[in-house]
């Protein structure tokens, strides 16, 4: 029986199966879709299943005379076609039709329609396969050039290419986000790199500057030494040798270390008392190199001027001088 869709009515029709109609779904409104399809079946007599009639007409986006051209391989001339003016020769409608059509143009088209099950309808020799979308479904372009197929079929492989269009999305969402989570990975790899790097050059930078900083140390310290033993040199070789017993102005002096020790040594009252320091320098090697004065008890007197005469500086023979470091003062 014939399919008449009314307008605006759109839960009247079988489901459409999605397939390679996608851009017309896009250009054709509905309404205009519903008209062609009223056109197609009456120019059919009905004889071509709704599911496929719209698939036909949605792969040559809804133009009539193209699904009509394809369905018989060609032009056609029948009278009653809503106007159409399709008179071509049976011989011309295309292999599979042409030969079996008798006067009227439609010949052994009902027995090539229509099969003995209620729900498979033969449809010709259909769609060239280079017309057909190169996603469409295998079955469905085996029911659109020419073969048989139920309505139970369209809609398996409708769900089909539902489930497959499914798996490719969690395939994709998939990949994605391992791609994600490697670049992620990747990304922490790198700044743990990176910040490694940076304090290894840090531990370096700080090593290089206590390195130099022993370095100069060193240098300063070994300068220093060098520095106090040719000082040492100098007063030893300054040194004045110790005045005879019966020489005048002999001043037998008493000095006592900071560890108990006492020295005795003979000077002469016109020297220095920088050369009494030069002594203690040259032969008490318990205070070499530390800082220290010449200190009396009774009474307290520190002698700092080095250049002042023992007899100007009030040191008489029998004198005991204490030596003290500076941190004693």
């Amino acid at each position: 029986s014939s399919y008449v869709p009314r307008q605006g009515d759109r839960t009247s029709k079988r489901q459409r199966p999605q397939g390679g109609g996608a851009m017309a779904d896009m250009e054709v409104s509905d309404e205009r879709k519903d008209e062609m399809l009223m056109q197609f079946l009456s120019m059919t007599d009905d004889r071509v299943d709704l599911d496929v009639a719209q698939n036909l007409l949605s792969v040559v986006n809804w133009d009539v005379q193209a699904a009509i051209e394809q369905l018989y391989g060609g032009p056609m001339s029948r009278p009653g076609t809503a106007g159409a003016v399709l008179d071509f020769p049976p011989e011309q409608m295309g292999v599979g039709l042409g030969a079996g059509m008798d006067d009227s143009g439609m010949g052994d088209v009902d027995n090539m329609m229509h099969d003995a099950s209620p729900h498979r309808h033969h449809i010709g020799s259909g769609l060239h396969p280079g017309m057909m979308p190169p996603d469409m479904d295998e079955d469905l372009q085996f029911a659109l050039a020419g073969g048989n197929v139920s309505e139970e079929d369209l809609i398996q492989q409708a769900l089909k290419a539902s489930q497959q269009e499914e798996d490719n999305r969690q395939r994709s969402s998939l990949r994605e986000q391992q791609e994600m989570e490697l670049r992620e990975s990747i990304l922490m790899d790198q700044m743990r790199e990176q910040t490694q790097r940076e304090e290894q050059q840090q531990i370096a930078e700080v090593q290089a500057v206590e390195e130099k900083q022993k370095a100069e140390d060193e240098r300063k310290c070994a300068k220093e030494e060098q520095r106090v033993a040719q000082e040492l040199e100098a007063k030893k070789s300054a040194l004045p040798s110790e005045p005879a017993a019966d020489e005048p102005g002999r001043l037998a002096l008493m000095l006592r270390l900071p560890g108990g020790k006492r020295l005795q040594r003979a000077f002469r009252n016109g020297e220095t008392i920088g050369v009494v320091y030069d002594y203690l320098d040259v032969t008490c090697a318990e205070i070499s190199g530390q800082k220290y004065h010449l200190v009396s008890t009774h009474p307290r007197k520190v002698f700092q001027d080095r250049q002042q005469t023992l007899t100007d500086a009030g040191i008489g023979n029998q004198f005991v001088l204490m030596v003290e470091l500076s941190a004693d003062l």
